[in-house]
């Protein structure tokens, strides 16, 4: 008996968005496996976060990595063109167009990612080097494996060659989808120059700064921002340095990472590393996450095959 797969079309459907300036972002990424070492300490962070939150009578921790959201890397977030070509559809709603996002699945299909990453080690393993670097600072004079940034709280990512590969790897098979004008982040004007140029250069050859020498992984365990802003910033200047003098940054977020961080460290002489074993693409919510509904399609990173998702039609 086989169970069938619903079509694109419902699954799109179920994937309309309340538009903030006609924006869909998707954000192609490493999913973490479960199971895991990386995948249980980047839990119990958020499961800390949310502890700390509630305790404090904030309950402003946005971020649900048990049932709403995907514990992930990004490899390259954008706002693609995907939506209907309707001049008579609601200002409000703007609704993926099965055709283009058929073209855009496809696109990423040629990516041979198994040789992209061939000879080199796929191991994701925590730092204490931040991923946020100022000048005349050494980030990696820490014992903290994460950074809290404004209103993100992220554990720092090791920026290995096979994650910089399986990133710039997606950039010109995508680039046709990506959304013109690009609209630069406000963020990387008050960066200096060198930087700044570099930037503003990156986003609009490839729609995001956050490429190239610019990739910085992380993964991000929480997300509190009390004056509830705009979805549009939350999601687009997630990995940026938007946020680097935000007031929004509390006391009890250190504490619970603190907590976190002591328990972590006591792991390093065991190791603690996961394997990068797919790409997937999903949709882009609050705080840089991705919606655990949302996956659009997955591609196993070793043999190179396509494995279908919870969507997909399976044998019983």
């Amino acid at each position: 008996m086989m169970m069938m797969r619903p079509s694109l079309a419902a699954l799109l459907l179920h994937l309309t968005i309340i538009a903030i300036s006609h924006a869909i972002y998707l954000d192609i990424h490493v999913p973490l496996p479960n199971d895991d070492c990386v995948m249980t300490q980047t839990l119990r962070a958020n499961e800390l976060l949310r502890s700390y939150s509630s305790n404090q009578n904030y309950d402003s921790e946005q971020v649900d990595l048990f049932s709403r959201h995907v514990p992930h890397i990004t490899l390259f977030l954008a706002d693609f063109d995907l939506e209907l070509d309707d001049s008579n559809a609601s200002e409000s709603l703007s609704q993926l167009n099965v055709t283009k996002v058929d073209s855009f699945l496809a696109a990423i299909s040629t990516i041979n990612f198994t040789q992209v990453i061939q000879g080199l080690d796929c191991t994701v393993s925590l730092s204490t080097q931040s991923f946020i670097v100022e000048h005349n600072d050494d980030s990696n004079n820490n014992d903290k494996f994460y950074t809290i940034n404004g209103a993100f709280t992220m554990l720092n990512v090791q920026n290995t060659p096979c994650l910089k590969a399986l990133s710039s790897a997606i950039l010109e098979p995508v680039e046709s989808f990506v959304k013109r004008p690009i609209i630069v982040p406000s963020w990387a004007a008050s960066l200096p120059e060198p930087e700044r140029s570099a930037a503003i250069y990156r986003s609009r050859k490839y729609g995001s700064p956050n490429v190239k020498e610019g990739f910085l992984p992380h993964l991000t365990v929480g997300f509190d921002d009390p004056s509830r802003g705009s979805a549009a910033s939350a999601t687009y200047h997630h990995s940026s340095h938007a946020d680097m003098n935000s007031e929004t940054s509390m006391q009890w977020r250190e504490n619970a990472m603190e907590q976190w961080n002591e328990g972590f460290a006591l792991l390093m002489n065991d190791g603690c590393g996961s394997k990068v074993k797919g790409i997937a693409v999903g949709r882009n919510s609050i705080g840089g996450t991705v919606l655990a509904n949302s996956r659009m399609r997955y591609w196993k990173v070793g043999n190179d095959l396509f494995l279908p998702h919870e969507h997909e039609a399976q044998a019983v």
